[in-house]
C-alpha cells in the first residue's frame, strides 16, 4: 500500500477485532482513506488488517495523538516573534559621575543577538576612537583605543542588534556618564571596616581598582607602633597582601594605611585608612592553654 494512510476517531481505542475493523471502515464519520485503500466489498477485515499493518506507522495518526482531539480550526498557529530587542542593562550606569577613565563600557539585550554596534561619543558628539564588539550572544562592549580623557561628560549609542527572528532593535539606545580623575583606589579589603575578633595571625589583603606599582601598607598598634611583615602583589598587581612577620597581638584594634600606589600614567592614589579589631588569643596562647 504505497499511499499514506490516516485515521481520526474521537473518544475510541483503536480496532482490534474484524469486526471492530469492519465497523470502523463502514463508518464515513470515523474512516479516511486515500484512493489506493481497497474498497471494503473487495477485501476481507482480516486481509484489509494485515494490510494495515503492513504500513510504515510513523505516518499513521492514532487516537493517542492529543492533535487528534482538538478540531483542526482550534489549534492556534505558532506565535510569530514580532518584539525587538532591547537594552535591558548597562554599564557605566545612566549618568553615574566619577567614572574611572578605563571603565568598561557595556550592554545587555533582552536576547541573543548579532550585528549590535556601540559608538562612544565625546562632549562635542564627535565619537572616540575604539572597537565595538560583542562578548557573548547577548552582550555587547565598547573598548576604546586609549583612557578616557578625565572629568568629560561621554555618551554611549547602542543600535543595530537583531534578533534570530530578524526583528532590529527599534531604535538607537542611549546614555550618558561622566568620567572622574585618573587615579587608583581601594575598592576593597580584609579584614573589613571595624571588624572585630580577627585571628592575630591574620593576612591583611586590599585591591586596587587597576594595576598599580609603588604601593606602601603600613599596619600599627595603639602606640603607632608598626608591625613588621612583607607585601606582595597578584592578579596582575591589583590584590595586594602585607603578611606579618609575627602575629599581631590580641584584643588590639589596628589601623591600616596604603598608601602611594602609582597606576601606568602616573597617577597617585590618595592615602586610604580602616581600622580592625584582632580576637581574644593569640595562635601561642592558644597552644599553650591547650
Amino acid at each position: 500500500m504505497s499511499e499514506v494512510m490516516r485515521f481520526y476517531y474521537e473518544g475510541e481505542p483503536e480496532p482490534q477485532m474484524s469486526e471492530e475493523w469492519e465497523a470502523f471502515m463502514n463508518d464515513p464519520d470515523r474512516f479516511r482513506g486515500y484512493p489506493a485503500l481497497p474498497d471494503p466489498e473487495d477485501i476481507t477485515a482480516e486481509e484489509l488488517l494485515e494490510q494495515l499493518q503492513a504500513v510504515d506507522t510513523r505516518s499513521v495518526r492514532d487516537s493517542n495523538d492529543p492533535l487528534l482531539s482538538v478540531p483542526p480550526e482550534q489549534i492556534d498557529p505558532p506565535v510569530e516573534d514580532t518584539d525587538p530587542p532591547t537594552v535591558v542593562a548597562s554599564g557605566p550606569e545612566k549618568d553615574a559621575a566619577g567614572v574611572h577613565p578605563k571603565a568598561e563600557i557595556w550592554a545587555v539585550f533582552s536576547e541573543s543577538v548579532t550585528e549590535a554596534r556601540m559608538e562612544l561619543k565625546g562632549p562635542d558628539g564627535s565619537p572616540v576612537a575604539g572597537t565595538s564588539q560583542q562578548e557573548n550572544e547577548d552582550i555587547a562592549a565598547f573598548l576604546p583605543e586609549q583612557p578616557l580623557a578625565v572629568d568629560t561628560r561621554y555618551t554611549v549609542e547602542v543600535s543595530g542588534a537583531k534578533d534570530a527572528a530578524g526583528n532590529v532593535m527599534s531604535g538607537p539606545h542611549t546614555w550618558s556618564f561622566t568620567t572622574g580623575a585618573d587615579v587608583p583606589t581601594v575598592s576593597g579589603f580584609e579584614p573589613g571596616r571595624d571588624a572585630t575578633d580577627a585571628p592575630p595571625d591574620i593576612k591583611v589583603m586590599m585591591t586596587i581598582n587597576e594595576a598599580v606599582t609603588d604601593v606602601q601598607v603600613i599596619i600599627k598598634d595603639p602606640s603607632d607602633t608598626a608591625a613588621q611583615g612583607t607585601l606582595s602583589s597578584d592578579n596582575g598587581n591589583t590584590l595586594w597582601t602585607f603578611t606579618p612577620a609575627a602575629p599581631l597581638a590580641a584584643s588590639t584594634v589596628y589601623r591600616v594605611e596604603v598608601s602611594g600606589a602609582k597606576n601606568d600614567s602616573g597617577n597617585v592614589m590618595a592615602p586610604y585608612t580602616w581600622s580592625f579589631t584582632t580576637g581574644e588569643t593569640s595562635p601561642t596562647e592558644h597552644k599553650a592553654a591547650g
